[in-house]
């Protein structure tokens, strides 16, 4: 996938967003830098390695950063944290890596978790694929954590994500049908409440219904699709919710069937399953960003709490052609020379 550089400056400014952290300026290393000994790295993820992880690792190998890593699945299932603590505690890493807002709460707790001992608190650390980690209590702000921790953000601002919803075309009502269960996904619906109208739409917040074991079950999916679809909602919004990456395959093909384009705001939907159109972050560069925040920390010495949490100065319009040509939903000529245009495999 490329980028495409922006010639149109009405919509450059919805797309190009500021660095928390300066890219600029490599590390310099001596020809001892780092050579006496590989730096241990204990990665947890979430649903098995993604692209993140192979951009972490290209950008390490390609600064010659000698490192061993070890790599833990959670397996989508926070009570599997506790063993995999353990063994993190008895390898004695030099640095903790957690993919998503879950697994980094599980492994290294909240900022003022009240029980600390629980977690590790006491190895330097970084978190990829957080959506909001200061709302998500994870640190204390972007600028500086409050503790060993700093990571990549990944998120474009929600005013942005409007923007070029709006810019597509002028829908009047969006939904959000989200995982309940999820705190993050949570914290993404209550900002969606005032985002969403600012940018002169109705929003519509659609809780997926329990199960008997209290998890959102997905076989109500295609029923509340429609449920939206009959109140008049034009467009379909995937924040990051790991429940919807997980059954987006149903989840998408249905809202085509109602005749409803879904914006994602995240990679996976777009590229894993049939969304329309997507403002992202690139997984493969957000996990180069990342081993650049661990070389700062490994190799420059700089303390995880005085790192400031990077993000990605540019996101990617992504637009699958296939559903476009499906819905009939064409995007105007002035984003065809910015975006990214795919096609999702959709039969």
């Amino acid at each position: 996938m490329t980028s495409r550089k922006f010639r149109f400056p009405w919509l450059a400014g919805i797309l190009v967003i500021s660095l928390l952290t300066p890219l600029g300026g490599y590390a310099q290393h001596t020809e001892t830098d780092g050579k006496d000994q590989p730096h241990k790295i204990f990665a947890v993820v979430w649903r098995g390695e993604t692209a993140v992880e192979a951009g972490f690792k290209d950008y390490l190998d390609q600064r010659g950063i000698p490192y061993e890593l070890t790599v833990r699945n959670l397996d989508l299932d926070r009570g599997n944290a506790p063993p995999i603590i353990q063994e993190i505690r008895y390898a004695k890493p030099d640095l903790v890596y957690t993919w998503g807002t879950g697994t980094t709460l599980s492994i290294l707790g909240s900022v003022d978790t009240d029980t600390p001992e629980k977690f590790i608190r006491d190895i330097p650390a970084i978190f990829v694929l957080v959506a909001y980690p200061q709302a998500a209590n994870i640190i204390k702000s972007y600028e500086s954590t409050g503790r060993p921790v700093s990571g990549v953000s990944f998120l474009a601002p929600l005013d942005a994500q409007m923007n070029v919803i709006r810019a597509y075309r002028p829908f009047k009502k969006l939904a959000s049908i989200y995982d309940s269960t999820s705190r993050n996904v949570r914290i993404n619906v209550e900002l969606l409440k005032e985002a969403v109208p600012r940018a002169g739409m109705e929003f519509l917040p659609l809780p997926i219904p329990l199960d008997d074991d209290n998890k959102s079950d997905p076989d109500t999916l295609p029923e509340l699709i429609r449920q939206a679809k009959s109140e008049g909602v034009e467009v379909l919004y995937i924040g990051p919710d790991s429940f919807l990456a997980r059954h987006g395959e149903i989840f998408t093909k249905t809202a085509i069937e109602e005749g409803l384009p879904t914006f994602a705001s995240t990679q996976f939907p777009v590229k894993n399953s049939h969304s329309m159109f997507g403002l992202i972050s690139d997984y493969y560069t957000l996990g180069k960003l990342a081993g650049l925040q661990a070389e700062k920390i490994l190799v420059d010495g700089t303390r995880p709490r005085n790192l400031p949490v990077a993000q990605l100065g540019r996101f990617k319009l992504w637009i699958n052609m296939d559903v476009v040509r499906a819905l009939g939903v064409y995007p105007p000529l002035g984003m065809i020379s910015i975006a990214d245009f795919k096609d999702s495999g959709l039969e």
